[in-house]
């Protein structure tokens, strides 16, 4: 397994897996221009990639979902919460998963778990490979860990976390 990050932060968030021949996105923040241009450096065509699963929905995070399923033919998968949240993927084709699920696309078995933050339904997804046995969790926009989080990245060969989400700050301002 092959993973790239492709930017993380306010502007935009992306990572790419890659196995078996198949590579999916976790999240799509950018623009699609963006996101060709980052792909193009590690020699990816956008076209190759067979979905893109949603994390939740914020802008940073979906950015370039809609355009990019409509312009590359990628699948969508995202919880139900954050398929009616997010405005882009209204009217998009979406594979709905739940917030602690598990399913396939292509090489890869995928479980999502649920995390906190200030979203509908965001969850962290754990994908592994079934040709090499490889694992990865992404996890964005973390708070706290909780159990059920932790029993899902437990063991995972790479790790790619964020952690910038604040309860308090929240609550009381800036």
């Amino acid at each position: 397994m092959k993973l790239w990050v492709l930017g993380s932060g306010s502007r935009g968030n992306a990572v790419l897996l890659e196995s078996g021949g198949t590579r999916i996105l976790i999240d799509a923040g950018f623009p699609c221009s963006v996101i060709a241009e980052r792909l193009q450096g590690i020699e990816v065509e956008p076209e190759s990639i067979e979905a893109v699963v949603v994390t939740h929905e914020h802008h940073d995070h979906v950015r370039g979902v809609g355009s990019g399923s409509r312009k590359w033919g990628w699948q969508i998968y995202a919880t139900a919460g954050t398929r009616v949240a997010a405005k882009s993927l209204r009217s998009a084709s979406v594979n709905t998963v739940g917030r602690s699920a598990c399913f396939n696309i292509g090489d890869f078995d995928l479980t999502t778990a649920p995390v906190a933050h200030d979203a509908v339904e965001p969850v962290a997804i754990v994908a592994v490979s079934r040709s090499s046995g490889a694992s990865a969790g992404v996890v964005y926009d973390l708070g706290c860990v909780n159990h059920g989080l932790r029993e899902c990245i437990r063991g995972v060969d790479m790790l790619v976390m964020e952690s910038n989400h604040d309860e308090i700050m929240l609550q009381r301002g800036p």
